[in-house]
């Protein structure tokens, strides 16, 4: 209880909810203005990549080859702030990246044409843990999956590509990567590619079985009327600039709604509190 006391102490010196939330209003939005400036850098890149090219689809596939052609292919350990999160997509663009690296900057850069986008993430089995990551993005007749790990798209030769739904479940993945290696040559990168990479049947854009908490939000979509299995991966999880924003907006409003329930629900209380805490 004494515990309790003090951070309430804490909580009416502050004097109002706006003070409580001002430090990360303030960290939210220079982050955000690093974050615009990023997202300048790479819609210049973006739309200098696609110049010329008229379809969704076209310029999926060009930002995707010039994705694999940028930089290497070794995890990119760089962050901002914090390491769980990741390289930033200009981090990526910057030093290269592994296939999730490699990715989330196809995807961002694709975010910045309007064209929208998310990582997917390919399992070996149901209970696997993930082995590789592509990206599914949306063109003009539906979704295709790109890989700029292996420069690879899936099309089915009508002007048509293939996304995830089409390509679970059967072998023409696994077909296509056949063909390509024998189009490209010895010398080419994709000689290397293990076949589960090129293998979909378990392959989802976010894995909601994961833990208690992605079960319960899939539950809850699905009572909204929406698949979860058919969702495009949610932009701000590949994009560190933009998931600490949106963190610390939610912080600061927390902060307010606790200010404002502690002085209008306890107004006793805070006043008690006000005249004990040490001047």
């Amino acid at each position: 209880m004494k515990l309790v006391g003090r951070l309430l102490g804490w909580l009416y010196f502050a004097r109002s909810g706006a003070i409580l939330a001002a430090i990360p209003i303030a960290c939210a939005v220079g982050i955000w203005s690093s974050w615009l400036n990023d997202n300048g850098v790479l819609r210049e890149r973006a739309v200098a990549v696609t110049l010329g090219l008229t379809s969704a689809s076209a310029r999926i596939s060009a930002i995707n080859h010039w994705v694999y052609l940028n930089q290497g292919f070794t995890k990119n350990d760089r962050f901002f702030l914090l390491p769980a999160l990741g390289p930033t997509p200009i981090q990526v663009l910057e030093s290269g990246g592994d296939c999730a690296d490699k990715s989330r900057l196809v995807s961002a850069m694709l975010w910045q044409l309007g064209i929208n986008s998310g990582l997917a993430q390919i399992f070996p089995c149901r209970d696997c843990g993930p082995i590789h990551a592509v990206v599914e993005a949306e063109y003009e007749t539906g979704r295709m999956v790109v890989d700029p790990t292996w420069d690879i798209d899936y099309p089915t030769g009508d002007d048509k590509f293939l996304g995830i739904q089409e390509l679970a479940g059967t072998s023409r993945g696994r077909e296509h990567v056949a063909d390509l290696q024998g189009r490209r040559g010895a010398g080419d990168k994709i000689q290397f590619i293990p076949e589960r990479d090129a293998t979909f049947d378990y392959a989802v854009a976010v894995n909601w079985q994961k833990n208690a908490f992605g079960r319960a939000v899939s539950y809850s979509l699905r009572v909204l009327g929406y698949a979860p299995e058919h969702l495009l991966r949610p932009h701000f999880l590949e994009d560190p600039k933009l998931a600490l924003t949106l963190f610390l907006f939610i912080v600061a409003g927390i902060l307010v709604i606790i200010r404002f329930l502690l002085r209008f629900l306890f107004p006793g209380a805070a006043r008690r509190f006000r005249l004990s805490f040490p001047r």
